[in-house]
């Protein structure tokens, strides 16, 4: 069995995202969340290492700075800079 490498338990959540990444804006929607970081399905795909902020709808993720470290053919995983509660 895979051992897990997360710090932090994911939680499922489905809510709006918007990431900008210099000056453009993309929307998306989270699948998942934790305490540093998420999941992210959007019609446009970011790379490895982009830098990006981050505002999820009802949530206390709101303008985080977040480093994407993760990218599927399904979606994204950006790291929060700081963690929800910082």
């Amino acid at each position: 069995m895979r051992k897990e490498k997360r710090d932090f338990t994911r939680l499922t959540l489905h809510a709006k995202a918007n990431m900008l990444l210099e000056d453009q804006s993309i929307e998306g929607e989270v699948e998942n969340l934790s305490l540093k970081g998420a999941f992210v399905t959007a019609g446009w795909q970011l790379r490895l290492d982009d830098i990006v902020t981050i505002t999820i709808d009802e949530t206390l993720a709101c303008g985080i700075r977040a480093k994407v470290v993760r990218v599927t053919n399904k979606g994204m995983g950006p790291r929060f800079e700081r963690t929800l509660l910082d």
